[in-house]
């Protein structure tokens, strides 16, 4: 799931804001190498066409660029848990999975 947001995000970032890689590591909090692993390799490519499909990880997306561009940092308040858990719990639910409830955290 992260190599597929990544490159979802990656590609917004150098698409519409026109970075080079070594901005978008900074801006994702990895490394140069990885970003171009994202942009070339096939790894989280069907993914990542699937999740663009759903409004809600395309916003979520949108709004992960916009705050990192804003700030010149990873957005700390985004984590990418969460975006995942929504692409997991979408995904499943397409496919008639059923996913139990998260566990509590005390």
């Amino acid at each position: 799931m992260i190599p597929a947001i990544r490159l979802m995000i990656a590609k917004k970032f150098i698409e519409e804001h026109n970075l080079t890689q070594s901005e978008v590591a900074e801006l994702l909090g990895v490394t140069q190498p990885s970003i171009s692993h994202y942009l070339n390799s096939k790894r989280g490519v069907k993914m990542a066409r699937m999740l663009s499909k759903c409004k809600e990880i395309r916003d979520y997306v949108d709004a992960y660029v916009e705050k990192a561009i804003s700030r010149g940092s990873p957005p700390e308040d985004m984590p990418f848990c969460m975006i995942c858990e929504l692409a997991v719990r979408r995904i499943a639910s397409r496919h008639g999975v059923a996913l139990r409830p998260p566990r509590s955290k005390h």
